[in-house]
């Protein structure tokens, strides 16, 4: 599969919350990269950005959530999300851009860049 037609399923896949479709999406040894320091600084593997996502899930209230992209180069892809949600009692809204690495037909990292209200 070419990466523009990953990139365009993934997306796809984002959009619609389809999250059994995504994660099958990423390889095993997965590396995700947040913003900032600390211990959810990085995540490894897929098991621990599975829990990640659950965390996400129940602790994040989204009132609202668009994807814009797949913007393609090379083995890589990124995606513009912005949100409308409330995280622990604070309702903001914020952008981010996720950059994708494709290797072996499967996402190997996931690197996050977020505004100063996320």
């Amino acid at each position: 599969m070419s990466i523009e037609q990953f990139a365009k399923d993934f997306t796809a896949a984002v959009r619609d919350d389809d999250a059994k479709t995504y994660q099958a999406m990423w390889a095993d040894d997965i590396v995700s990269i947040e913003p900032g320091a600390g211990e959810d600084a990085r995540t490894e593997g897929r098991e621990a950005l599975i829990a990640k996502h659950a965390w996400w899930e129940a602790n994040a209230e989204m009132h609202g959530f668009t994807a814009e992209g797949p913007y393609i180069h090379g083995d890589q892809f990124a995606l513009r999300f912005a949100m409308d949600v409330t995280m622990q009692g604070d309702r903001v809204q914020a952008t981010e851009i996720a950059l994708y690495t494709v290797r072996d037909g499967k996402i190997a990292e996931e690197r996050f860049f977020s505004d100063a209200g996320a």
